[in-house]
């Protein structure tokens, strides 16, 4: 049982004007629930095969976003063609994550960010440690949002990338962000999701329902993990969303934020051997 890791990923946005609409209201936030947005984005994503997926991105606490917690880019800053390449082969050299603050982060935020490394340090060959030095060229800059995003990049997209965290973001939610950018997709994108669980899309709005897609591009390693930290809960706005076929599942297994399953473990260890 391991999970679904990035192989290759290339997002470009069209510079169409947003459109928007409503945004029903959820009890389920606070748990990592993925919510309605508003201000939408096209977003294509190029697979590795050369096939492209139609991907509904939001703009979200100043970045555009997919899958409620993938940055895209900084809202406003798409080149001259619109297009952002965010290539997800790419490991991070020594297995080390450096990272560093923007100056107006919380020291609550920095504490659990330091949390969030000791524990990935601890349970998986992957090092996440403060940057010490400016040879350090690939590195995560924490930033702190206003708003409500916990949410990072995709693998290593090299030079500065960016973490951001809100003031409700929990230790395990860090942990989860930080297995973005250490490589890892959702769970229940990968390609062969349909033979464990059933997405119920007459209660996913239609705005939303690419965020739920299967991304041909990735790799689904072992047997599917209901208790993987990268899953999504089963709800989207109190309704089911995600449903097991095999009914002896418990629907609260999906979206636990308190850690990495130990098939997580074996997949970044995979993922970044010793």
């Amino acid at each position: 049982m391991h999970k679904t890791a990035a192989v290759l990923l290339s997002l470009a946005l069209g510079l169409s004007a947003c459109s928007t609409s409503p945004a029903p209201g959820s009890a389920s936030q606070a748990n990592g629930a993925p919510q309605a947005k508003a201000d939408q984005r096209p977003v294509t994503m190029i697979l590795p095969d050369g096939t492209t997926q139609q991907v509904t991105g939001f703009v979200k606490d100043g970045y555009v976003m997919v899958e409620d917690d993938i940055i895209v880019a900084e809202a406003g800053q798409l080149t001259q063609q619109g297009t952002y390449v965010v290539d997800t082969r790419y490991r991070w050299s020594g297995r080390t994550v450096p990272y560093t603050f923007a100056s107006n982060v919380p020291q609550a935020i920095r504490d659990r960010v330091a949390q969030a490394a000791s524990t990935i340090r601890a349970t998986t060959n992957t090092v996440v440690t403060p940057r010490t030095s400016s040879a350090q060229r690939d590195y995560v800059q924490i930033t702190y949002n206003t708003g409500t995003s916990c949410a990072s990049g995709l693998g290593k997209t090299g030079g500065r990338q960016t973490i951001t965290l809100a003031d409700r973001c929990s230790t395990g939610s860090i942990i989860h962000e930080f297995g973005h950018t250490l490589g890892l997709f959702h769970e229940q994108t990968r390609p062969d999701r349909d033979q464990y669980v059933e997405i119920v899309w007459a209660n996913i709005p239609a705005d939303w329902q690419s965020q739920y897609q299967i991304r041909s591009g990735s790799a689904g390693y072992g047997t599917y993990d209901f208790d993987s930290i990268m899953h999504y809960p089963a709800y989207f706005d109190g309704k089911l969303a995600i449903r097991p076929l095999n009914s002896s599942v418990n629907l609260s297994r999906m979206g636990q934020r308190n850690g990495y399953s130990s098939t997580d473990v074996s997949t970044l260890n995979a993922m970044y051997p010793r």
